[in-house]
């Protein structure tokens, strides 16, 4: 099983949107057994996966154990809990799915005090920061899961990352996005810095290293890629010409990919993992029907050149997946 997580503290970068579909593109096209946990508290991949009557009939449930109910133990000093987050189907998309909670919002509060705690080698500290990791840990049913993400570096994303295997970076071509790789880049250092003292306090306190299902932790976070969302250009001659303000972003922002990329020691020429086209007339589609883009027909509202627009989303999501699977296999 591997676990990657789909993340950017930049919004807008269509994050949700890539991460479903490419969910849809490794169970339908590729065959895996694939599960969504919408760790973000926005719950859009809850919205975009299941429809609002499943959506209510799950959140009215007066025994539905939700995701944030996997940190009330935690909260309490009990460690963690047995029962597990209850998983759902989405049809259409044809993975499971943790649905996300609004709730977890509040869980920075916890996650970011104890991570004081887990600075200074405290066993609370740890339990708390590795509660993701727990929760992902007992999912190995599971080929690929992949877990949506705020638009932020607080706290909630902190555990997240520190709980899966590896990251993907969607991003969009403007000047935020690529200051946000920036920012991505002192984070990781910080959280990766300040894990490693805290580990050796941790041993040197409890005389044994934290373990989740037996495994020691360490700050062993890959980088599985990114994928870039194209900006849009004129066509001239059926040829899309290169946009002068736009290109010289993707100039500085490889710049900073590639100081991400050595921070993973990895070759930023192998962590290309496709891009995105403009697909914004068909995206509102997709949401309404709850179904992958490249699944969309005539039912779904499909009309004209819209057709080219759900072929080419094919084409592009399986590309991205193959490419997935190809970085897990390495």
């Amino acid at each position: 099983m591997k676990s990657i997580g789909f993340f950017n503290n930049k919004g807008g970068v269509g994050k949700t949107t890539l991460l479903c579909n490419v969910a849809a593109s490794l169970a339908i096209q590729y065959k895996k057994k694939v599960l969504v946990i919408d760790a973000d508290p926005q719950c859009n991949a809850s919205a975009y996966l299941l429809g609002e009557d499943d959506l209510e009939r799950i959140f009215l449930k007066a025994d539905f154990y939700s995701i944030d109910s996997f940190f009330d133990p935690v909260r309490r000093g009990q460690g963690y809990p047995q029962q597990m987050p209850e998983i759902v189907r989405s049809q259409r998309f044809d993975v499971d799915l943790i649905v996300g909670s609004p709730k977890l919002s509040i869980r920075e509060d916890l996650l970011a005090t104890d991570w004081a705690a887990t600075r200074n080698g405290e066993h609370r500290g740890f339990q708390t920061t590795y509660v993701f990791k727990e929760l992902i840990s007992r999912l190995d049913s599971y080929d690929i899961i992949l877990i949506d993400m705020g638009p932020s570096l607080g706290a909630l994303n902190r555990a997240v990352i520190l709980g899966v295997d590896t990251f993907l970076m969607p991003l969009s071509v403007d000047i935020f996005s690529m200051m946000a790789v920036e920012n991505i880049i002192k984070s990781f250092n910080n959280w990766k810095s300040a894990l490693t003292d805290a580990i050796q306090k941790y041993v040197d306190e409890e005389g044994k290293e934290f373990a989740i299902s037996d495994k020691p932790v360490k700050w062993d976070l890959d980088f599985a890629g990114y994928v870039m969302q194209q900006y849009r250009a004129k066509s001239k001659g059926g040829t899309r010409e290169p946009v002068a303000a736009f290109e010289r972003i993707i100039s500085k922002q490889k710049d900073e990919l590639v100081e991400l990329c050595d921070f993973f020691n990895s070759d930023i020429n192998k962590l290309n993992l496709g891009e995105i086209p403009t697909l914004s007339s068909v995206v509102p589609l997709s949401q309404q029907a709850h179904a992958p883009i490249f699944e969309l027909s005539a039912k779904d509202g499909i009309v004209g050149s819209q057709y080219t627009r759900v072929s080419e989303a094919a084409e592009f999501f399986h590309k991205i997946a193959s490419n997935i699977l190809e970085r897990f296999e390495k």
